[in-house]
């Protein structure tokens, strides 16, 4: 491994300049989702509360790429825009994704890739598709800066994670792609996220909990520390510079994460995203994140 090259991405890990996001569908009350909500989804809420996603990262990320298209209504999760594709560094995987009727999705944001990718003032070097029975969705995928972690899941296969560990083995040679098995949630990300270089956030439960003991039992990992939070979905967060993007109205794992913030002078921000929840969304979920 370079340990030199290692310490600069570990250093610029959360330095993102460049985020796509995807409008919410004018159909996105049909979007999947594990359970039925109790009560349905509010499309105006629904369409304000990500708008105000959306203008959050703009006051965070200096350039916010928004994609729509004519096609939007056929595709009621396309907001999703995080499980299309896999950007790590300088290289871009496009998903073929898990779920047959979201199949499509990744056309859009692969041409916006495409053009990033042929832009010689962008640094993305890379753009390769998983190819033949390879099934992700990229929320899935977990990035550490060191570490790549790939959670097999009811949208994602081993399939996937052989072409993901292939493809970022020729291009991103120095750190390791590791497996995962999610037990519960549609996820990895419903499960764990990044809150800091070294720090990862869990959820507390049985399937936290799992995913833990499969990463402190890979031999070769030792560096982390965990966190738990009592809230599932309050433990996918956003990690931007010094900034946390976290739910709101999670007072409990709110309380915990700030604690680590304030220690670490982190600047919290809260979203109010439960019309999203419904679908099974997370504040990962909506935006992909590049350093590009």
């Amino acid at each position: 491994m370079n340990v030199n090259n290692n310490t600069q991405i570990k250093n610029n890990m959360f330095s993102y300049t460049t985020a796509l996001v995807r409008h919410l569908s004018p159909s996105y009350v049909h979007s999947l989702h594990m359970n039925p909500p109790p009560v349905p989804i509010n499309i105006q809420l629904a369409i304000q509360q990500h708008e105000q996603y959306i203008t959050l990262l703009k006051t965070l990320i200096p350039n916010v790429i928004e994609i729509s298209g004519s096609d939007d209504e056929k595709y009621p999760d396309c907001n999703f825009i995080e499980d299309t594709a896999v950007v790590v560094n300088n290289t871009a995987i496009i998903a073929q994704l898990g779920h047959p009727l979201r199949q499509g999705e990744e056309i859009a944001v692969k041409n916006v890739l495409e053009k990033l990718h042929q832009d010689d003032t962008k640094s993305l070097k890379h753009l390769e598709q998983v190819t033949s029975n390879a099934k992700f969705d990229g929320g899935d995928i977990l990035y550490t800066g060191t570490h790549l972690f790939v959670g097999i899941s009811k949208r994602t296969n081993d399939d996937a994670y052989d072409q993901i560990k292939h493809i970022l083995h020729k291009h991103e040679p120095h750190f390791s792609v590791i497996k995962l098995h999610v037990t519960e949630g549609l996820h990895l990300k419903s499960v764990i996220t990044q809150l800091d270089t070294n720090v990862l956030l869990i959820a507390d439960n049985t399937a936290g909990q799992h995913i833990r003991n499969e990463i402190e039992d890979t031999n070769s990992i030792r560096d982390y520390e965990f966190i738990a939070v009592p809230d599932m979905v309050a433990c996918n967060v956003l990690r931007i510079n010094n900034n946390v993007v976290i739910q709101e109205n999670f007072p409990q794992s709110e309380q915990i994460i700030r604690k680590y913030a304030d220690t670490h002078h982190l600047h919290i921000h809260k979203l109010n995203m439960s019309e999203l929840i419904k679908s099974d969304g997370a504040l990962t979920c909506s935006s992909i994140l590049m350093r590009i």
